[in-house]
């Protein structure tokens, strides 16, 4: 499947964040997943040391998601799969991926976010047996997900025109819904993301964090009820 159907890179730096490097080494060995890194755009790579700011790491992030979709498009692959480097995959994540895959065909337009960032749900009520993708109305945050071609090639062409203001999880919002591409969520989600559940502090906003005991207990509680009640973000 990895070979034939899916183009697969990991959100990365160059140096430092072993402890992540080592994490995604044995979570994804212990499951069978290729560990693709993608290093490009690092913020040293566009930026020297006096003009960092705040958003430099937002920024760098960003660039390394839009990298990977043009690296795609250069592939005669159907779907491109994108992590970032905090995440823990189910434990039968390849399987629950081949039922994605069936399910989203290639001619759609689409982008399925595999996991449960922000703890977004769709209610329990709306699941129905045999069903792994529903509607959502906006992203599940960029730690894991999977777009088809049309749809990589929509965000490339919305992205050269537009400029980074916001976190790449809020820009695909826009992105998809004024180029008509369907955002879709996997049920129940295969992929957790570290940063959120309590597992790996952010690189993103450093300091405005709460303790990492605490959010565990957050996530736990929240996603406990918002599996049966459902969430989005409005």
């Amino acid at each position: 499947m990895f070979k034939d159907q899916v183009f697969i890179r990991i959100c990365h730096v160059k140096t430092g964040y072993e402890d992540r490097e080592r994490h995604i080494v044995t979570e994804f060995g212990s499951r069978g997943v290729p560990v693709n890194w993608y290093l490009d755009h690092d913020i040293a790579d566009f930026l020297d040391e006096e003009q960092r700011s705040g958003r430099a790491a937002e920024v760098s992030l960003s660039r390394k998601h839009i990298g990977i979709w043009h690296d795609f498009l250069k592939t005669d692959l159907p779907y491109c799969l994108v992590f970032e480097d905090d995440v823990f995959l189910a434990r039968n994540f390849v399987t629950r991926l081949a039922d994605c895959l069936k399910e989203i065909g290639t001619d759609r337009k689409a982008v399925v976010y595999l996991g449960n960032g922000g703890n977004y749900y769709t209610p329990r009520s709306k699941l129905r047996k045999g069903q792994f993708l529903y509607p959502g109305k906006h992203s599940r945050c960029t730690d894991s997900y999977i777009l088809t071609r049309s749809a990589a090639e929509a965000r490339c062409q919305w992205f050269s025109a537009s400029k980074l203001v916001r976190p790449i999880d809020w820009e695909v919002n826009d992105s998809d819904r004024e180029t008509g591409t369907e955002i879709l969520w996997f049920e129940r989600p295969i992929v957790e993301q570290g940063t959120h559940n309590g597992r790996f502090a952010t690189s993103i906003s450093p300091k405005r964090q709460r303790p990492l005991w605490y959010k565990r207990l957050e996530w736990a509680f929240k996603k406990c009820r918002r599996k049966i009640f459902g969430h989005t973000a409005g």
